[in-house]
C-alpha cells in the first residue's frame, strides 16, 4: 500500500482557507458597497478551489472515481474563473458550472463514503460541496436568490474555511 502523504492534503486545505477568505471578504465588500476590486477575488477564490481540488486529485487517493470527479470540478473552477477574465461562450460556462458543481459533490461523497479522509473533514467537504452546487446551479438555472444567496455565499466561504483547516491539519497515521 501507498504511502499518503498528508502534505499535499494540508496545501489543499490551504488552498481553502484561502478561497473561503478571499470569497468572504468579496462578500463583506459586496455589501458594504465597495467595487474597487472588481470581481478579482471572486477570480482569485475560484483559482484557489480550482487548485484545492487538482492538488486533492494527485493526493494518492485509491479511488479512481474521485480523482476524476476533483479533476472534473478543478476544471469546472478553472473555467468558471477564466469566464470572468475571458468572455467564454455562455454554454461553456453552463457546462462549467455544472462540472464544478457536480464534481466537488461526487468526489466528497466518494471520498467519505471511502474513508478516504477523516469524518470531520469529509461532512465539511460534503456540506460546503452542497452549498456551492445551490449556488452554481442557481446560477444556471437563472433563479436570483436574492438575500438567501448572500447566506449561501457566506455559508460557501466559512465551509470553505473550516474545509481547508479540518485538511490542513494532520490526519492520523494513516493520512485520514
Amino acid at each position: 500500500m501507498a504511502a499518503v502523504s498528508t502534505s499535499r492534503r494540508s496545501a489543499a486545505g490551504i488552498a481553502f482557507v484561502v478561497a473561503g477568505a478571499l470569497l468572504l471578504l468579496h462578500v463583506i465588500l459586496g455589501l458594504a458597497a465597495v467595487t474597487a476590486t472588481g470581481s478579482w477575488l471572486l477570480v482569485l477564490a475560484y483559482l484557489a478551489i480550482a487548485v484545492a481540488f487538482l492538488v486533492l486529485a494527485v493526493a494518492s487517493f485509491r479511488s479512481t472515481i474521485a480523482r476524476i470527479a476533483l479533476i472534473v470540478g478543478a476544471v469546472g473552477w478553472l473555467l468558471l474563473a477564466l469566464q470572468s477574465v475571458v468572455a467564454l461562450p455562455a454554454v461553456l460556462v453552463t457546462i462549467a458550472a455544472i462540472a464544478a458543481a457536480l464534481g466537488g459533490v461526487v468526489a466528497a461523497i466518494v471520498l467519505y463514503v471511502g474513508k478516504e479522509i477523516s469524518n470531520q473533514s469529509a461532512l465539511a467537504f460534503i456540506v460546503t460541496t452542497i452549498v456551492a452546487a445551490i449556488i452554481l446551479l442557481a446560477g444556471v438555472a437563472g433563479a436570483a436568490l436574492g438575500t438567501i444567496g448572500t447566506v449561501l455565499w457566506i455559508v460557501f466561504g466559512i465551509g470553505l474555511v473550516i474545509t481547508g483547516v479540518l485538511f490542513a491539519r494532520t490526519q492520523g497515521s494513516r493520512g485520514r
